[in-house]
């Protein structure tokens, strides 16, 4: 008997994951999630991205690097059967961005221990 299948990984990173206890669903593509973060043993952060419950994806450690990612995510969404338009890919790509940057904002926070949206 087969055991539960086995995300595939995309951009992995040897990491602790911190995982919510409910991902967050991308609003433009419900099949993607947001399932938490991943600290590497160098203190560096990733996002976890989950699609379709099959393909996990890290996403990080810096901006940069999450830009690439992104637009490797939507130029992929946008081939295939189930292929969504442009508008539609660069929607979930923002979305991935603001991700990010909220993700950022909460460490920061917790780093300073003051909340940056009240400055």
């Amino acid at each position: 008997m087969m055991g539960p299948e086995v995300p595939r990984g995309h951009f992995h990173v040897t990491a602790r994951e911190l995982r919510l206890e409910e991902p967050e669903r991308c609003p433009f593509l419900p099949a993607l999630t947001m399932d938490g973060l991943a600290v590497t043993p160098e203190g560096q952060h990733h996002l976890i991205l989950t699609l379709r419950a099959t393909d996990r994806m890290y996403f990080g450690p810096d901006e940069r690097t999450v830009t690439r990612r992104t637009q490797i995510l939507t130029m992929a969404l946008q081939r295939g059967e189930a292929a969504l338009d442009r508008y539609h890919a660069d929607l979930v790509g923002e979305w991935v961005a603001t991700v990010w940057e909220a993700a950022i904002d909460e460490l920061v926070d917790a780093m300073i221990g003051t909340d940056l949206a009240k400055l």
